[in-house]
């Protein structure tokens, strides 16, 4: 019987009626019954607000009605009006409670699937609403009596007021109203005053109100029939199931009555309906953070590993080996904070900046944060509480433990997840002005508390190696002991670095991220003066970890080892080779002239930052580093130093000239000239130029670019980078 067709009872034709499309309103009344109808009520006014469909209607009240207060309605018409008879503006003209207003409130519903429908003669004509309304009666006139109440009470205490006598005049002091800035203005438009003030705007527009057995009404009851007069149809060749949905289409509104699942919770019948890349994107948005594996097991079916990867890499970024969603996703453009009503591109910016600093520690303190990004408050806790949780004494901590395992499989992806934050940092440290050295400041502020020994054991620890130092005439056995010197000076952990004349000195953040060494290389502070003991020979640099019971806590980068140990480049390990290679082009890529000096500090902060099992903490020595440098493209170049030159800098230079573009041959000029003399002037280099090339930069400011990308000026001339010593 299901199978069986049902039986056309009568066929009915259907008429679309426009005349009133643009004019039809429901009315309801929700809190009136339906056996008691305003039919009967005296409709004394009616107005209407078409933009926002709102309508109020002015109902007479039967004031000879057995249940109608006098008292009460007399003593409503004295709060609102005051006792003054007669005047204009007032709210009851007959000094009594006579009429009560009908106010309308938009219904959530949507019209667009309601008509008005009509049958005669055979016909079905429909008619769609424009709008569904729900009037209830208005009590508008208890805030009137309210502020009249006010009023009055203003008005004595101002009569009293003036029977005193007369203050003494007071200056007055003039204020200029500030420039409303961008951020001020997005928080007003969004504010419920602006929106309460652009509906008031709105005029009210008088209506006549006709009951239904009025002529008129029975005129404009004749618009809901359609006036065309053919009878011609269009002939549908469609089946019965695909009309009835073009009829009666979907609504949206069906999705929105189920029962909603919590905001960070997804089906999977949903997932599985999605693309691999919409659905990485989905549960990035509700989780905001998450691991690799996580996301693997979360994921319906078997998904690509590769593919998952590049989705990842489109939708989020990595920090401390887990992915968190990108702040475009979650802030699109020309949009605006629901809490505060900032732009979407300043919360992108401080989100980014947060997220950085998480690359940088595993905790962060929220005032330090806030004063980067001047965010409000509530957008920086919901910004920190997407990534991180609160730590007593720390600060906030990432929500997440240091993903080791992914960052050992995907070591591309991680170098180039670095790429992309050193670039968005130097865009941020540029637009939120970041203070430069504000990542040492903080690290030197974390690891105030890594060790204390009072002051006494300080000086007293000092004073007795470095005469144990100066007792020994070893060479040897000084740099052994140099090299394991450390104390403390006002909570800041110290080693004590011999060679190549230079100290350096290192501390662990408490906060520092796993997988690092911990290590920060900074200068040695104002107050603390180290004795640099004579050695035979210098020893060469070595990076690398200090291994005792002693330091078990601690990593000091030492300077060199003893002259037991080889830094030859036979004796090297080949993939610490490659590591010191590959940096080192790196940093000639960005830097065209380098001195051994700023390479080994640039190594020291890239062991800082890396994990304890990388092959660069194995030790590198300044000879492997010269070696490397030659091998990388690097030229050692013999410059002429003057004879009274006093300034102290590392003479072995090393320049990279070639990096591929239409500039390498100017660069090349360059650093000839500088194998002949020391400095020069600009229209020098012009003219070797046109001499040896043939030709110059297409323009000045290109020109201007390769001569900085090498020289620094001072004093009218130039010098060659790392040889004037600022």
């Amino acid at each position: 019987m299901a199978d069986e067709e049902d039986h056309v009872v009568e066929e009915v034709d259907v008429y679309l009626s426009k005349g009133l499309a643009d004019k039809l309103y429901l009315f309801q009344y929700p809190v009136r019954p339906a056996s008691m109808p305003y039919d009967d009520f005296e409709h004394l006014a009616a107005r209407i607000k078409p933009k926002q469909k709102k309508v109020e209607l002015e109902l007479g009240l039967d004031t000879s009605n057995p249940n109608y207060s006098k008292s009460k309605g007399e003593q409503i018409a004295i709060n609102v009006d005051g006792t003054a008879h007669g005047s204009s503006g007032r709210t009851y003209e007959s000094n009594m409670m006579d009429k009560q207003v009908l106010s309308s409130t938009n219904t959530s519903t949507s019209t667009s699937r309601y008509a008005v429908g009509i049958f005669r003669d055979g016909e079905l004509h429909l008619t769609p609403l424009q709008g569904i309304v729900q009037l209830r009666p208005s009590f508008s006139y208890l805030d009137k009596a309210e502020n009249r109440g006010n009023r009055d009470k203003q008005d004595a205490e101002g009569e009293s007021s003036q029977s005193e006598a007369e203050e003494e005049a007071k200056p007055v002091k003039v204020q200029f109203v500030r420039a409303e800035s961008d951020h001020a203005k997005a928080r007003r438009l969004a504010s419920f005053q602006y929106h309460e003030q652009k509906l008031n705007e709105e005029t009210w527009t008088d209506v006549i109100f006709c009951s239904k057995n009025d002529s008129q009404a029975h005129l404009e009851r004749d618009n809901l029939f359609s006036q065309s007069n053919t009878n011609e149809t269009s002939r549908f060749d469609i089946p019965p199931k695909e009309y009835l949905s073009m009829l009666v289409p979907e609504s949206s509104e069906g999705v929105n009555t189920k029962p909603q699942m919590p905001s960070n919770v997804l089906s999977i019948s949903q997932l599985k309906s999605m693309s691999i890349t919409d659905q990485v994107l989905a549960l990035l948005k509700n989780a905001k953070v998450l691991r690799f594996m996580q996301l693997q097991t979360i994921l319906p079916g078997n998904p690509d590993p590769t593919a998952m990867l590049r989705a990842l890499q489109q939708g989020a970024m990595l920090v401390q080996g887990s992915w968190v969603v990108k702040s475009e996703v979650l802030y699109p453009k020309d949009t605006c904070s629901p809490v505060s009503g900032v732009p979407a591109e300043i919360l992108c910016r401080g989100r980014d900046y947060v997220m950085w600093r998480f690359t940088q520690s595993r905790c962060i303190v929220r005032k330090e944060v806030a004063s980067i990004t001047k965010l409000p408050s509530e957008d920086m806790k919901e910004i920190l509480e997407q990534m991180a949780r609160t730590k007593v004494n720390q600060g906030w901590e990432f929500a997440i433990e240091y993903d080791k395992e992914f960052v050992d499989q995907h070591s591309e992806v991680v170098q180039r997840q670095q790429m992309i934050w050193d670039a968005k940092y130097q865009q941020l440290s540029k637009v939120l002005k970041v203070p430069k050295g504000e990542g040492e400041k903080r690290t030197r502020k974390d690891s105030a508390a890594a060790a204390e020994v009072s002051p006494g054991q300080e000086r007293t620890r000092h004073r007795s190696r470095s005469k144990s130092l100066s007792k020994d005439k070893s060479p040897v056995k000084q740099a052994q002991l140099v090299n394991n010197t450390h104390m403390n000076v006002q909570g800041k952990e110290l080693s004590f670095n011999h060679g190549e004349s230079s100290t350096s000195s290192g501390s662990i953040a408490d906060n520092a991220l796993p997988g690092s060494s911990g290590v920060r290389i900074k200068s040695e502070p104002p107050d603390v003066r180290i004795k640099k003991e004579p050695v035979d020979k210098p020893v060469p640099m070595e990076t690398g970890e200090v291994q005792n019971s002693r330091l078990a806590a601690n990593a000091h980068i030492t300077n060199g080892p003893s002259h037991t140990q080889t830094s030859s480049m036979d004796s090297t390990n080949n993939d610490l080779l490659e590591a010191v290679r590959t940096f080192l082009r790196d940093k000639f890529q960005a830097n065209c002239v380098l001195s051994i000096s700023e390479l080994r500090k640039m190594l020291l902060f890239r062991v800082s930052e890396s994990r304890p099992d990388d092959v660069l903490n194995t030790g590198v020595s300044d000879r492997v580093m010269e070696e490397c440098a030659i091998q990388s493209g690097a030229t050692a170049l013999p410059i002429p130093w003057p004879v009274n030159h006093s300034v102290d800098v590392d003479r072995r230079i090393y320049v990279s000239w070639q990096c591929g573009d239409a500039s390498d041959k100017y660069r090349k000029v360059i650093m000839d000239m500088y194998q002949d003399k020391f400095k020069y002037r600009r229209n020098q280099f012009t003219e070797q130029f046109r001499t040896l090339v043939g030709s110059e930069p297409s323009t000045k400011a290109e020109c201007d670019r390769i001569i900085k990308s090498m020289c620094v000026s001072k004093g009218g001339f130039w010098f060659l980078k790392g040889t004037t010593g600022s």
